[in-house]
């Protein structure tokens, strides 16, 4: 089952549920508890879902998925303040969210029983600002990884052009250094770690650049950018997400270019294969779902599936999502 998390200061019902037939999307039932999802992860293991709750007073909650219903197991503080990403610890044990609003970086613990919240183990608060008056006025958590079998967590912050990597001393944060700095000004927003254990990619909003990294230490060197939109310079444009499908592709979303672009590393770098219009305004998240991918744009207020298998502009369907934002699979 696929599910859209929405904004409700945009208009958004809570989580919609999408559907399809006869070669349409629509909506089903919408869980209205559920709101201002702008991201969360599935546990398969245990049919849980963890979501944020992206306002100031930021909150997580886990939902249980019993015969076709949400049942509310707990929420709690985020820890910071608009948190807008979250990861589960390999052993299940552990929620690492990354508030955007006030950029602090918050390890919550997960009954191992139950997977429900439980408490905030440790927090991370980092000080500084970057060039970007706008978008970098201070520290901007955006993406919280564990790495190293969950020994370690990778957190970007879009405000400070880092990425930092805290080692982990059980459950407990017990030292952070910066595992890579980007070029001032690029606003890092999203990290993932390639299937080849060599590298990772770092998608770049402000600078709308891919950084293609390489393990060096306990951290990372700089291989190559790559402009995320193969028509650099024709609008404003802004990373949207980033994602590795299950043939080891990487793809990028531009939101002013409002497109999806298909990398593969080859011989050590990055070598664009194919790129698309996604159809509508500002492709916030995105979503592999076979041989389609479900595209959440945020201002377009609407969700696009378009088939990869053939030409994927005369494959494209629509349905409207007022505050659209985020995409989760729950049958996975």
């Amino acid at each position: 089952m696929i599910w859209i998390g929405t904004y409700a200061a945009k208009g958004g019902a809570g989580l919609e549920s999408l559907a399809s037939a006869n070669g349409s999307l629509y909506l089903g039932p919408a869980e209205a508890r559920i709101v201002n999802a702008s991201f969360g992860v599935w546990s398969a293991q245990r049919g849980i879902a963890y979501f944020v709750d992206e306002r100031d007073e930021g909150r997580i909650s886990a939902w249980d998925r019993q015969n076709g219903t949400w049942i509310a197991m707990r929420d709690t503080e985020s820890g910071g303040s608009a948190p807008c990403y979250l990861s589960i610890s390999p052993d299940g044990t552990r929620l690492a969210v990354a508030n955007y609003g006030d950029g602090t970086l918050a390890l919550i613990d997960l009954d191992p029983e139950t997977g429900a919240n439980m408490t905030i183990r440790d927090r991370f608060q980092p000080r500084g600002r970057g060039p970007d008056p706008d978008r970098q006025d201070g520290p901007h958590a955006h993406c919280a990884l564990f790495g190293e079998d969950g020994r370690a967590i990778y957190h970007v912050d879009l405000g400070l052009d880092r990425v930092f990597r805290h080692r982990l001393d059980g459950q407990e944060i017990a030292d952070t250094q910066i595992a890579f700095e980007a070029p001032a000004g690029y606003g890092p927003r999203h990290f993932l770690f390639h299937p080849d254990g060599v590298h990772a990619l770092l998608l770049c909003e402000l600078a709308a650049e891919l950084l293609l990294l390489r393990r060096q230490g306990p951290g990372f060197q700089l291989v190559e950018a790559v402009p995320t939109a193969p028509e650099p310079g024709a609008a404003k444009n802004l990373g949207g997400h980033l994602a590795i499908d299950a043939s080891g592709a990487v793809w990028v979303s531009n939101r002013g270019h409002d497109s999806l672009v298909e990398f593969r590393l080859e011989n050590g770098r990055l070598v664009r294969q194919r790129w698309f219009a996604t159809g509508s305004a500002s492709p916030r998240h995105f979503l592999f779902a076979g041989s389609a991918i479900l595209i959440a744009h945020e201002e377009g207020e609407n969700v696009t599936r378009l088939d990869l298998s053939g030409r994927a502009e005369t494959s494209r369907q629509t349905v409207t999502v007022p505050g659209a934002a985020f995409l989760i699979d729950t049958a996975t």
